[in-house]
């Protein structure tokens, strides 16, 4: 426990139903909202070691204010809070949000979202609730609010967006359908209202929104998200078995990822809280019922859940005393625990109704509760840390970094480097130790004892946050049959992990190919060159070819499947050049052999250059290209024939093919040009002796 703040206001954490503590998700600081002894200020206070020590960052004076939602942080890391004023006669509902990024904390506009002519402060808008998620690059704002209208109470949808230049803008186009709901009755409505997210509190998948009210009765809307807007029902859906009694001035619900929980003090059994859990189709509801409070008839409660198992965490004050006690339902077992008191310290109010509760475990893995108590004086605001152990999640295995693939041959002439990776539901959370295991085959699993570096009959508890090892060479042999890995790991309170999935690696030597052509140093004496090896064991190789000097690689084959031991890299070497061809196989349990490379120049004679006149024949619709080839000289090759390639004038590709295998001296008339685009064109022209080049670009 640590004290937050001190305040002479007499209710600042109220209702229990209004979150007042938030978690961001950017920093992982926590917030809170606390009204302050001086009238008109409110103040934001922060954690940055889970609530070890809190430290006011910014405050505001607003006068007029009656009343204040919820805060909520969502997933850019501000703040965002609404409250009620009553002035000129109005009740008027506002929103705010404050800006944080890093040490920049700013209040930004107050934006007015509604203004209805009231009699009195609260004669019509009372309660309220906020939630926003990002769309289409605005941030759009939701509120809830509790409103009168004559006989009538019930809820109302009010709305602000935020664009990318940061300006916020009252508005109901966010809302599509019907945006409020309305009951005969009279009093105070304080809303939930929660978006359908994945667990985390902040992040929807799609983001439909989920309103909860009532008075005597519970009241749910499921609005859906559409296209950037939520689209509400015609009626909501009444989800109470039986009326509340006493009528209640506020309610708690929670969405925890799967679905929604309403809790509120059970009308029948008076010293128990009645669940209502909704379904995501909003079809079927289940009731639960929590044991019987220890302070006797229950007058006000509120809940959190567990954002990892989905337990459900109840809070609630009774009337033998007003200490604040909580309670848990375990999902895996089906139960409840037993009643446990928050503090024995009595809750502020003469309903004991100051405390507030974070919506979720997410991101710190605790529940987070504020409290107001008379004592010590004057009011003191304290925040309480209820820690959850979870199990770290099963290691999972870096298979980038180790280097090979699960199921894979791995040399066991080298070492094995085996990674893996840590996380816990406690994001925070870190290793303290770690076990590996090791199974050969069928036989017996053996533990991996760091301190020798020799396996055990018994599984060995190893210190450390490290999430690597390394076996040394000659970690298996040859023959082995496939080994299995598997690892475990503790947290930093000692809680341990299950087993990883297993990590399978095949024992295997290398087995190398020997290069036979081209050879080391070798003069090549034609513009292409086949690689060609000889080797033991082969179901697979890789050729590349690269310049030399330079080593920029022109040609990968990729791993290509099957035992041919000759492959022809298909590209064009130009005389007088330096190359590098490499070769690399796998035997026959997938082992990739050392790469062997082989360093080679080129030396040749082309045929003779051909030269182009290109003329267009705008009556017949063609380019005709007319090509000359000039005698082979000079122990030049004869001509075999020659491919026409056309691109347009500027491109820099290597153009389009018009005309293949064609004649030396030959003609040809292009009827695939388009009209009023200019062209050039030029020849590959082939030799005997198996070289090549290329004429200049003609336009």
């Amino acid at each position: 426990m640590a004290t937050v703040t001190t305040t002479t206001n007499s209710a600042p954490l109220v209702w229990p139903s209004t979150t007042l503590i938030d978690r961001s998700p950017v920093t992982g600081h926590l917030w809170a909202m606390v009204k302050a002894s001086t009238a008109n200020t409110y103040q934001l206070w922060r954690s940055q070691d889970n609530g070890g020590t809190w430290a006011l960052v910014t405050s505001q004076v607003r006068a007029s204010v009656q009343e204040i939602s919820s805060i909520h942080i969502p997933t850019d890391g501000h703040v965002f809070w609404a409250f009620r004023t009553y002035e000129g006669g109005q009740d008027r509902i506002y929103t705010q949000r404050i800006y944080v990024r890093g040490t920049t904390i700013l209040w930004g506009d107050q934006v007015l979202l509604a203004a209805a002519t009231a009699a009195s402060a609260g004669a019509v808008y009372t309660g309220m609730d906020i939630q926003s998620v990002s769309a289409g690059g605005l941030r759009v704002v939701a509120v809830a609010v509790g409103t009168t209208s004559g006989s009538k109470i019930g809820v109302t949808m009010l709305g602000e967006t935020i664009d990318a230049n940061d300006v916020p803008r009252a508005t109901l186009a966010i809302y599509g359908g019907t945006r409020w709901w309305n009951h005969t009755g009279t009093g105070r409505i304080t809303p939930s209202l929660e978006i359908e997210h994945v667990g985390d509190g902040k992040t929807g998948a799609p983001a439909h929104l989920w309103v909860t009210w009532g008075r005597t009765d519970v009241y749910v809307a499921k609005m859906a998200w559409s296209g950037g807007r939520w689209v509400g029902p015609t009626s909501p859906v009444r989800l109470n078995p039986a009326a509340m009694t006493p009528a209640q001035d506020q309610l708690t619900a929670r969405w925890d990822g799967y679905r929604l929980m309403t809790v509120y003090p059970d009308p029948i059994a008076t010293s128990t809280v009645r669940v209502l859990e909704r379904n995501r189709a909003n079809t079927a509801t289940t009731q639960r019922q929590t044991p019987v409070h220890p302070a006797g008839v229950v007058r006000n409660c509120s809940a959190g859940y567990n954002s990892v198992t989905g337990d459900l965490r109840v809070y609630a004050v009774g009337t033998s005393n007003p200490d604040l006690y909580y309670v848990d339902y375990a999902r895996l077992t089906g139960t409840w625990t037993s009643w446990t008191t928050v503090s024995t310290t009595d809750i502020l109010g003469a309903s004991g109704n100051n405390y507030s509760v974070r919506r979720a475990t997410d991101g710190n893995a605790r529940y987070d509760v504020l409290t107001a108590h008379a004592t010590p004086t004057p009011n003191t605001i304290v925040h309480t840390p209820q820690v959850i152990t979870y199990a770290p999640n099963p290691p999972t295995w870096d298979t980038a970094s180790i280097g090979y693939p699960n199921g894979g041959a791995a040399d066991v002439a080298a070492a094995l480097n085996l990674f893996w990776k840590f996380s816990d539901p406690d994001r925070s959370d870190t290793q303290s130790a770690w076990a590996l295991s090791r199974q050969i085959g069928a036989g017996t699993v053996q533990y991996f004892r760091a301190s020798d570096s020799t396996w055990q009959a018994t599984e060995q508890k190893n210190l450390g946050a490290t999430t690597s090892r390394s076996l040394a060479a000659g970690w298996g042999a040859d023959a082995d049959a496939p080994h299995s890995y598997a690892v475990k790991v503790w947290d930093s309170s000692d809680t341990a992990s299950l087993y990883s999935a297993a990590l399978v690696l095949i024992p295997s030597t290398k087995v190398n190919p020997t290069v036979t052509a081209p050879t080391a140093a070798e003069v090549i004496a034609v513009d292409t060159v086949t690689a060609a090896w000889t080797v033991a064991q082969q179901t697979a190789y890789r050729v590349t070819l690269a310049t030399n000097p330079g080593g920029f690689v022109v040609h990968d084959s990729g791993w290509r499947t099957g035992t041919d031991t000759s492959y022809t890299v298909p590209y064009r070497l130009p005389d007088g050049t330096g190359w590098t061809v490499t070769v690399q196989t796998r035997n026959n349990e997938g082992l990739a052999s050392t790469i062997q490379s082989v360093a080679f120049t080129v030396d040749y004679l082309e045929p003779p250059t051909p030269t182009l006149v290109p003329a267009p024949l705008p009556a017949s619709g063609v380019i005709r290209v007319v090509i000359t080839n000039p005698a082979p000289s000079g122990g030049q090759p004869a001509l075999v024939d020659q491919d026409l390639y056309r691109r347009p004038v500027g491109d820099t590709s290597e153009g389009v093919r018009v005309a293949a295998g064609v004649a030396g001296g030959a003609t040809v008339d292009d009827w695939r040009a388009v009209s009023g685009v200019p062209y050039e064109y030029r020849a590959l022209t082939r030799g005997v002796n198996g070289t090549s080049i290329y004429s200049a670009w003609t336009a």
